[in-house]
């Protein structure tokens, strides 16, 4: 067998790749449904006003929590870390307990979401907030870390003032 000379090398890859890309445009890992992001549904408004219960539970308090950070949200303060964070300490939360996360990306850009969560003994009290239109979230989640001691896993801001 001769060695083919580079240009024909090239010409011959070329047209297996012509003779095989009609072939491939048609498998079956390019097909499959298409993913679909869940629109947003809103968290209703309760008919009575929650009221903080203190020394209770994550689930208890999560009615005042939400309607915290819904407050917040509609407001015009900016959404960023230490005015939400301050927002739930104004709402009666424990100030060590609270954890937020930071205004920017390591890269300087800013956070397309803040989050402000709560440790109530092995509970979270968890709130995401969206930058862009102020759109809010709030959840229990149990406790994280070897510890169970963490609601934000990562870097994030303590109270600190």
């Amino acid at each position: 067998m001769t060695a083919l000379a580079p240009g024909r090398r090239l010409i011959r890859a070329a047209l297996a790749l012509a003779l095989t890309a009609p072939l491939l445009a048609g498998c079956a890992i390019l097909e499959g449904p298409t993913p679909e992001t869940p629109k947003r549904t809103s968290q209703p408004v309760p008919e009575v006003a929650p009221e903080f219960v203190p020394g209770g539970s994550a689930e208890e308090n999560l009615p005042y929590f939400t309607e915290l950070i819904r407050g917040y949200a509609a407001s015009e303060s900016p959404i960023t870390g230490q005015p939400v964070a301050q927002a739930v300490i104004d709402g009666g939360f424990d100030p060590t307990m609270i954890q937020f996360s930071f205004d920017e990306t390591k890269t300087g850009l800013v956070a397309d979401n803040i989050f402000v969560s709560v440790r109530v003994g092995a509970e979270c009290l968890i709130g995401q907030l969206v930058t862009a239109d102020r759109g809010f979230v709030t959840a229990v989640e149990p406790a994280v870390g070897p510890a169970g001691d963490i609601c934000l896993i990562g870097t994030t801001r303590a109270v600190d003032w």
